[in-house]
């Protein structure tokens, strides 16, 4: 099986963020990070971009593309 993620935009009290999380998000979601420094904030989605495939995540932060 194909683990596939997003990468969206987030905003919580003027803090923003981006990041990949799974495609079951869309925009005006709330969401929490459940393994960041602070697992409690709540995050409002702004933008979700199209399903990657995790494998071509990790082969692009290599610089491998």
């Amino acid at each position: 099986m194909t683990t596939m993620l997003v990468q969206v935009d987030l905003r919580s009290s003027g803090r923003y963020l981006t990041c990949w999380v799974e495609p079951k998000v869309r925009v005006g979601d709330q969401v929490t990070l459940k393994s960041s420094e602070e697992p409690a904030r709540r995050w409002d989605v702004l933008r979700v971009g199209e399903p990657r495939v995790t494998t071509d995540i990790k082969r692009g932060w290599s610089n491998n593309i």
